[in-house]
């Protein structure tokens, strides 16, 4: 038993000796020198600061916002709205074929001698810029635009009736409300109001020109022969159609 423990210890002698011998060949680093600090120079005394006078501020002046985007616009901006001038305006009228070609319609017409009758200008279906008059003696006839909104060239035509219509000038009034119709007056396309300023019952419209020239001179006998025809006049004023209003109905 006592050889046992002493053969313990002489084991646990030899572990503790070798540890101690490991921890002995373990280098050690060598110290870090250290380097002196220079003495710091002493600094001038700084001079005290003189207390200042506490700065003045003005007060802001408040306007008041405006309750649309919160800006701080002037109060007269939005405290001189005129009612009269912002206003609601009424709706234009639609545009229909009686505003642009105003001449269509019904007439109450007059010849020169005081005999009345009753006229009636409407447009055609397959081309705007013609228009067909009824009602005068002279049967159904035709009339071409020349002048927007109401300047027509009535044209020389045959009637239904197999007769020759001569040339003539139809001319609406669109502010007046009246129309001058003027048949066998020659259209003067530079002032065809010139056609109302005659009124005779005849007015040249054809001039038939003969030239006769002698062969081998530059001589020539001109010979104009003149065919009066005979015009017809008749004016008179529009026919408007008034809307009936219904009580309790608002104006347009």
């Amino acid at each position: 038993m006592k050889k046992a423990a002493l053969i313990a210890g002489a084991v646990f002698f030899m572990f503790a000796a070798s540890v101690s011998a490991q921890n002995d060949t373990v280098p050690v680093p060598p110290a870090t020198p250290v380097t002196p600090v220079e003495p710091v120079a002493p600094t001038e005394p700084v001079a005290p600061v003189s207390p200042t006078e506490p700065a003045t501020t003005q007060p802001a002046t408040t306007q008041p916002m405006n309750p649309m985007n919160n800006s701080t616009a002037r109060v007269d901006q939005w405290n001189n709205h005129d009612p009269e001038k912002y206003k609601h305006q009424p709706m234009p009228e639609p545009l229909t074929i009686e505003k642009i070609f105003p001449a269509i319609g019904s007439y109450s017409i007059t010849d020169k001698d005081g005999a009345s009758s009753t006229a009636t200008i409407s447009i055609d279906p397959e081309n705007k810029g013609v228009i067909w008059v009824e009602g005068l003696p002279q049967a159904k006839f035709k009339a071409y635009l020349r002048k927007s909104p109401g300047v027509y060239k009535i044209p020389a035509q045959k009637l239904e009736d197999d007769k020759s219509l001569a040339e003539g000038v139809l001319i609406y009034d669109k502010d007046a409300n009246t129309l001058d119709v003027c048949i066998g007056c020659s259209y003067n396309a530079e002032d065809p109001a010139v056609a109302f300023l005659n009124k005779s019952d005849t007015q040249v419209t054809e001039v038939e020109t003969e030239t006769k020239a002698k062969k081998g001179t530059v001589k020539s006998k001109t010979k104009t022969k003149v065919k009066p025809v005979k015009t017809w006049r008749y004016s008179g004023s529009k026919n408007i159609e008034e809307t009936a209003v219904m009580p309790g109905t608002p104006l347009q």
